[in-house]
């Protein structure tokens, strides 16, 4: 139980000044531009394996004398973590003189690296929201890595469903925000963005026939995705027309069929505040996203899923409160989302 050495306050405080300045080195060498990839990579393995030791040592029943040895990660170092595993992991392979048996050996050592950094998140050492990176490349390389992901989405669900929904619509955003930079101006017909659908609606299989059971998690996603496709409101390159992201709606609608039938309306209400007036007088394509989205969360309604109906689901459904220890805290702007 004192992971079979002396648990005296000198050895305890000796080792705590070791591992801090071990942690700092390996840091800095893998934020070393001329550190060779090997030492990298022994340094992220060190950093990965270091972690889940003394994450969250001194918790367990009888390891309180160890509490002073747990060591948590800054942001800092989550950063440079991330950025390893883009860097050395989610990459297409251009040496094409390499045999099959090298392809293989790297292949597995990507695997290795991927494995280590989910595994932070799956034991709470990072934060949930650090997958969203990882999520992101769940489709462009499922036949890599499709078992480490899914298995990491499923574990992260058990932790906090909410959490685990919040970083799936963030991979998401990650992947938008990514095409809205390659190309001037979103084209829905284009493979890539068809691609970002594709990831969403594998998101939205892994939630299970359960939907009240993931009630909270989906209404969440929901919201957070309704924030990013209105936001800004106003689009800059022509005042008459939709906003920038509201594209985004076109992805969302993927997870409308996990929302229960109450719901839909408190979401449809939800919308129709942000959007101002509701559904436009212009029928654009540029508006088309907000009518299908729309359409979606009224579909077997009738007439009572229209703009205002959100109110009355809203005083009939009161939204738990979440579970403690969520990576971030209600937004009190929104007082009007409550299931």
């Amino acid at each position: 139980d004192n992971l079979g050495g002396s648990t005296t306050h000198d050895s305890i405080t000796d080792l705590k000044e070791r591992l801090a300045k071990f942690m700092q080195v390996s840091k800095e060498i893998m934020g070393l531009e001329g550190a060779g990839a090997q030492l990298k990579e022994e340094a992220f393995i060190s950093i990965c394996d270091l972690l889940i030791v003394f994450g969250h040592c001194g918790e367990a029943n009888g390891q309180t004398p160890l509490k002073p040895l747990a060591f948590k990660p800054d942001e800092g170092m989550g950063v440079l973590l991330n950025i390893f595993i883009q860097d050395h992991v989610f990459i297409e392979d251009e040496d094409e003189d390499i045999d099959d048996h090298q392809k293989i050996e790297e292949l597995h050592k990507r695997r290795n690296f991927l494995a280590c950094y989910c595994k932070l998140v799956v034991y709470n050492v990072l934060p949930t929201k650090s997958a969203a990176d990882v999520l992101k490349h769940y489709v462009t390389f499922y036949n890599d890595y499709g078992d480490i992901i899914k298995a990491t989405l499923g574990k992260a669900r058990e932790n906090n469903k909410t959490n685990c929904a919040k970083t799936m619509i963030q991979s998401l955003i990650y992947k938008f925000n990514e095409l809205q930079q390659e190309v001037a101006g979103i084209d829905r017909g284009s493979e890539d963005f068809h691609a970002i659908k594709e990831l969403a609606k594998r998101f939205a299989l892994s939630f299970g026939l359960d939907a009240l059971k993931n009630r909270d998690a989906v209404a969440s996603l929901h919201r957070e995705g309704i924030l990013v496709a209105v936001n800004p409101l106003e689009n800059p390159e022509d005042p008459a027309g939709a906003p920038p992201n509201l594209a985004f709606l076109e992805i969302l609608t993927e997870f409308t069929g996990k929302l229960l039938k109450q719901d839909k309306k408190v979401v449809l209400g939800y919308l129709d505040k942000r959007v101002a007036g509701g559904v436009p007088n212009s029928r654009g394509d540029d508006w088309a996203p907000l009518n299908m989205y729309r359409n979606s969360l009224v579909h077997g309604e009738g007439d009572e899923g229209r703009s205002g109906a959100g109110h009355q689901a809203k005083r009939q459904y009161n939204r738990k409160r979440r579970r403690s220890g969520s990576d971030e805290d209600d937004d009190p702007d929104d007082e009007d989302f409550r299931m």
